[in-house]
């Protein structure tokens, strides 16, 4: 292969600087939040905070400044049939979270029981994951068959 045939694309290295130091700031901005947050333990809960950030800090940084130049942009990647799917699945799972949140809040309301929210939308959070990942697995298992 020669050298004309083959063309690397890359970013400029001061790309590759910027989204180090963006996210080392996003990293060390987390890490003090997690640390601030648990005062009796702040350099272990800063820590680890800064153990949970690095990577997904660090990704995001690849991404807004490196990925322009590296990454070749499908024109056709909005027709995908995964992506159909998953526009399906979530459609779906929409519509099965509004009524069952419209369920639970009028059985709710005609019992006259008190609930903690935050319970109630974790499950509503963890419902409507769930629901996609089904209906999804579901379109495409009919779709292959």
């Amino acid at each position: 292969m020669s050298k004309a045939s083959f063309t690397s694309r890359r970013a400029p290295v001061h790309h590759y600087v910027l989204a180090v130091i963006l996210g080392a700031i996003l990293t060390i901005a987390v890490s003090l939040l997690v640390g601030v947050s648990n005062p009796g333990d702040f350099w272990l809960a800063a820590g680890i905070g800064a153990l949970c950030a690095a990577y997904p800090a660090m990704s995001l940084g690849a991404r807004v400044f490196v990925s322009r130049h590296t990454v070749t942009r499908d024109p056709h990647g909005e027709q995908s049939v995964e992506l159909q799917w998953m526009r399906q699945a979530g459609a779906g799972a929409f519509l099965d979270v509004l009524v069952a949140t419209i369920v639970v809040a009028a059985v709710l309301a005609v019992g006259r029981i008190g609930v903690d929210a935050l319970p109630v939308l974790l499950g509503l959070v963890g419902l409507s994951a769930l629901d996609a990942g089904l209906r999804y697995l579901a379109i495409r298992h009919r779709a292959l068959k």
